[in-house]
């Protein structure tokens, strides 16, 4: 049956406004406010097509030719609150132009070793990662930024292992390296289930991916 037009009782301008105000408290309630939000524990980095960070020499110089306006890497660091990083990648970034250069914001450093001459805003730390975890959660709780888990891959496998890692942002680079340091030292962790959440391909032949944990799905 076809409804004919005196069935349908035109809004007044109070209705049409009581409309529009349900329809906004409903969206505040769908949507977490800011003030609600924890920080994403983000893995972001490159790798060769045969799954290395770094070459033999631990150097990331091979990534040079890949550089590109495409890789929007400011915008990426304006969503960081807060980075964790290795002491081997704490150590390289020192010797080439000092920490702060490299990082330029506050650095949990994951070392057993004292570090000499420590700069503003580098912090050692050393054992369970859990700890470390909840604190930045509750630091940056609220400021709408992330944490960069830098690597190298002992401190990544650290995460993943603990199940910590929120997102893996990876660039995958058309290059193969054979040798040097892996994603993943071997045995690092379980065989966790992922889903790609996104993906581009920029003309350097450079593949950005995207994967996010399958919550809910067992590790094996």
């Amino acid at each position: 049956m076809v409804r004919g037009k005196s069935q349908t009782r035109p809004k007044n301008g109070n209705d049409a406004k009581t409309g529009r105000s349900a329809t906004k408290r409903a969206a505040a309630q769908r949507t977490p406010s800011t003030s609600d939000r924890h920080p994403l524990f983000r893995a972001y980095l490159a790798v060769s097509l045969d799954g290395y960070i770094a070459d033999s020499r631990g150097s990331v110089d091979w990534l040079n030719p890949y550089f590109s306006p495409e890789i929007d890497f400011g915008a990426f660091m304006r969503s960081i609150g807060a980075i964790v990083v290795g002491r081997a990648t704490y150590d390289w970034a020192a010797a080439h132009g000092g920490a702060t250069a490299h990082f330029g914001g506050r650095t949990i450093v994951m070392t057993h070793r004292p570090i000499l001459n420590v700069p503003a805003g580098v912090e050692a730390y050393s054992g369970d990662v859990r700890p470390l975890v909840e604190r930045l959660k509750r630091e940056l709780a609220g400021r709408d930024k992330d944490v960069w888990l830098m690597g190298g891959g002992k401190s990544l496998a650290a995460f993943h292992e603990a199940g910590l890692v929120d997102r893996w942002e990876l660039g995958i680079m058309p290059a193969l390296l054979g040798d040097g340091i892996p994603l993943f030292p071997p045995g690092a962790g379980a065989v966790e289930p992922l889903r790609l959440v996104h993906q581009r391909v920029l003309k350097s032949g450079m593949i950005e991916a995207w994967y996010e944990p399958q919550r809910g799905t067992a590790r094996l």
